[in-house]
């Protein structure tokens, strides 16, 4: 049976500031954080399953990875919404529109999660490969795996 998830080898490291930096920066351009390269996008509602360039499979071969996005989706949507709500009041203090603020908020969180979803994909990539980097191994399991993901471990011992 062919083993379609990995479990990383690597430990956790504490990140240089400059690395964190080089691997956000890349993921708010939409480009690979591991390599930089590309492609990454399928449409801006899919990746592709691997990086053009440098193959690391974007789910980084666990089949609930996408759970950490999620939370950044959310994360960033609110924050946005949060953002957008106290600068409007600010800005028309004492006559702040509450029935646009109302209408509106629900509105632009409807536009920001599909508009912020490419980049918390790969913002929680950037952050998973800040604390766990890809080891020469892993790219090498990456390459090679052939599905998207499955819940197939490679370490089974019953086969």
């Amino acid at each position: 049976m062919a083993h379609e998830e990995i479990d990383s080898k690597t430990g956790l490291e504490l990140p240089t500031l400059r690395r964190t930096a080089r691997l956000f920066g890349r993921a708010l351009l939409l480009r690979c954080p591991n390599c930089g390269g590309g492609p990454v996008l399928q449409h801006w509602l899919k990746l592709r399953v691997r990086c053009g360039r440098c193959g690391l499979r974007l789910e980084r071969g666990e089949h609930d990875y996408f759970t950490g996005s999620m939370l950044f989706l959310f994360t960033l949507a609110g924050l946005l919404l949060f953002a957008v709500l106290v600068i409007t009041m600010l800005a028309t203090w004492p006559a702040v529109p509450w029935d646009l603020l109302q209408n509106g908020l629900p509105v632009l969180i409807l536009i920001a999660i599909p508009a912020l979803f490419p980049f918390s994909k790969l913002l929680w990539l950037a952050f998973d490969l800040m604390l766990r980097p890809a080891t020469a191994e892993e790219l090498e399991w990456h390459r090679g795996a052939k599905g998207e993901w499955s819940s197939e471990r490679t370490a089974r011992r019953d086969e």
